[in-house]
């Protein structure tokens, strides 16, 4: 059998941060609410699919199609080629090849033509998973050609997180191929990467690829060596995929060196991860390895045990890969204790399971090259007539392309003459538009200059003072007789010093938030909206996803958060509203703010034309950090500001 041999299959395929069921449930609250920008919307539909997965996978089948249709719906190709990449996993998981292959041409299709980060990295990992549904098939010309374009795109964009990957798979292509030092160059241009990028997980996953390597030229002494290299990039906090590979090739590498304990318990490790998770299909795998070295070891009882337990999950789910796997292994356990017929009637059910596999791949393939055939036929056939009608009309071309030539001319002078006007007029607007952002640049950071020095001085200046005569005061009450009168004047004195240093501090605080200095902006933006809500003016929910680990410039944080105090600062005086939501989500490359309230409501085109300070100072500093607007309103149903910024 089998040890160890579709684990490397799970390495490559995994979807990043399979979920639990509370991120989900998180997900829907956010899809539920009444007013949600349409990329928000999109994204959320198939983050929900994603974390669906592990936990029902027609569920999440059918949220991906809702993801699909409703980003084309809009017209936001991204998010729909993102749905349909996702989608392929669980497709080839299951066995379900064709649909697996339709999915990832359709996601090209749509990523092909988009010009963003995001959209070419999501690209790369489509002709990634292209390359191993090939190689799967053994079409190796297809399998190359898929993993190079994936590389190129990836170097472009110096994705070196990425290229890691995408080189393993190249790598193992060549192995295939038998062709060793292909397959060395590219596994060490893998880790090469790893380290270019500096992460400790990308680090971690390429030591764990090159153990990989080695498990497949069976040098398993030296797997186990990177294995162990990659330990100290370990750690709990990653995402489920990266936390469950480690796992999987630790208990891989000591398995193939016979330490059957320290596999074992690797396994175990394993399927604890997937069980929390509630991924099933990943708790199939460490069941079978599991009962596979119970057998090796001759513990026929704990190894039926284990290979019954994951076969019921792989028969549950319909995931033919690991039936075919369970079934091979738990034959060789009845036909070594002597259950001959029972063992007969699973390699039965092995070899069928196989041979459909195979011959579905085989069968769309064949289809394929008479498809090819057919079309080829077709296209020889039109060539002969078109070559006929060409020798009749070649005479008349003759004739007519001289005039042509010249109306092309006179055309062609035409449109550069006004082309010249029109590059001539786009760089004065353009050197229009750098100047006034320039200008509002330099207000704006003389404004947060001189607010800077203004909290200082209140803080160490006039706060001091404050602090010092109140500690005065103190000295001095020991030291006086005082009548009742006076005794209750003076301590509505010290109430009043004590309420005029924390009004002091307040006024502080406001010109340069210290949490935002100290904590980032998440932390600042979280201090607030508590801060307004302890005043009782409206009540504020505030809610981020994706902002803990996100680095952002202290100018462009400062920006974001002055934008949305000064959106804050116009709901209280002007919507007349009881609650505001604000939400900050980081995704990738794109931050996104939603302020939301239920206020009386404004029609946004007077919002977009105001005049006051608050709005002018929200649209300057949302041009400075290239970000976009967005007002939906009505009539005494609130109002939701959405603001998008990209590479911030």
């Amino acid at each position: 059998m089998r040890a160890f041999h579709s684990l490397l299959i799970l390495l490559f395929f995994s979807v990043p941060a399979l979920a639990q069921q509370a991120l989900a449930d998180s997900v829907s609250k956010i899809l539920q609410q009444k007013e949600i920008h349409d990329t928000v919307k999109a994204y959320n539909l198939v983050m929900l699919a994603m974390y669906t997965e592990p936990l029902d996978i027609n569920k999440a089948h059918t949220l991906y199609k809702e993801a699909v249709d409703f980003s084309l719906s809009r017209k936001l190709d991204y998010y729909a080629g993102m749905a349909l990449y996702y989608q392929a996993t669980p497709y080839h998981i299951t066995g379900q090849r064709e649909k697996q292959f339709s999915n990832l041409q359709r996601a090209i299709a749509l990523l092909e033509n988009l010009d963003s980060y995001k959209a070419k990295n999501e690209l790369a990992g489509v002709y990634s998973s292209l390359s191993n549904y090939y190689r799967s098939a053994e079409k190796f010309d297809s399998a190359i050609s898929a993993s190079l374009r994936s590389i190129k795109i990836q170097e472009d964009i110096k994705s070196y997180r990425r290229i890691v990957s995408s080189c393993l798979n190249l790598a193992m292509i060549y192995q295939q191929l038998k062709m060793p030092e292909k397959q060395k160059e590219y596994t060490e241009k893998g880790l090469t990467c790893a380290k270019q990028s500096g992460k400790n997980d990308a680090l971690m996953l390429a030591y764990l690829q090159m153990a990989s390597y080695y498990i497949e030229l069976k040098d398993y002494s030296l797997a186990k060596n990177y294995a162990d290299s990659a330990t100290p990039y370990f750690d709990e906090s990653y995402d489920f995929s990266r936390i469950q590979n480690f796992y999987l090739l630790k208990a891989g590498t000591f398995q193939n060196v016979k330490i059957y304990d320290s596999a074992v318990l690797y396994f175990k490790k394993c399927y604890e991860n997937a069980s929390a998770s509630n991924s099933r299909w990943n708790m199939t795998e460490p069941l079978m390895q599991i009962g596979y070295i119970y057998l090796q070891q001759k513990d026929y009882i704990n190894a039926e045990k284990n290979l019954k337990l994951g076969l019921e999950i792989a028969e549950t789910d319909s995931i033919r890969f690991f039936m075919k796997e369970g079934y091979g292994t738990l034959s060789d356990v009845y036909a070594a204790t002597g259950r001959y017929k029972e063992a007969f009637e699973l390699l039965k059910k092995y070899n069928d399971i196989k041979d459909t596999l195979l011959n579905e791949d085989r069968k769309k393939f064949a289809l394929e090259l008479e498809k090819k055939y057919e079309t080829q036929k077709k296209d020889d056939l039109l060539k002969n007539q078109q070559s006929e009608i060409a020798q009749r009309k070649r005479l008349n071309y003759a004739l007519a392309g001289g005039a042509a030539v010249l109306v092309l001319t006179i055309l062609l002078l035409f449109r550069n003459y006004k082309q010249k006007q029109r590059l001539q007029q786009q760089r004065i607007i353009e050197l229009e538009t750098k100047e006034k952002l320039a200008a509002t640049e330099a207000v704006l950071k003389g404004e947060e200059k001189e607010r800077t020095r203004l909290a200082k001085d209140l803080h160490d200046g006039l706060g001091g003072m404050l602090s010092g005569i109140k500690y005065s005061f103190q000295t001095m009450k020991g030291n006086l007789i005082m009548t009742p009168e006076n005794q209750q004047a003076f301590e509505r004195s010290m109430d009043m010093l004590d309420s005029s240093i924390k009004e002091m501090r307040r006024v502080s605080h406001n010109l340069m938030p210290e949490v935002l200095v100290r904590y980032g902006l998440d932390a600042a933006l979280k201090d607030y909206t508590t801060e307004v809500n302890k005043s009782g003016i409206i009540k504020v929910v505030y809610q981020s996803m994706g902002m803990e680990q996100k680095m952002i410039e202290q100018s462009s944080a400062l920006g974001l958060y002055r934008i949305v105090q000064e959106l804050l600062n116009n709901v209280i005086k002007h919507a007349a509203a009881t609650e505001v939501l604000v939400q900050v989500f980081s995704e990738k490359d794109k931050l996104v703010v939603n302020v939301e309230d239920n206020g009386k409501g404004i029609d946004p085109a007077i919002m977009e034309k105001a005049e006051g300070m608050g709005w002018k100072n929200i649209r300057s500093r949302v041009d400075l950090l290239n970000g976009k607007i967005d007002i939906q309103s009505a009539a005494s149903k609130g109002t939701a500001v959405n603001l998008e910024f990209i590479k911030i």
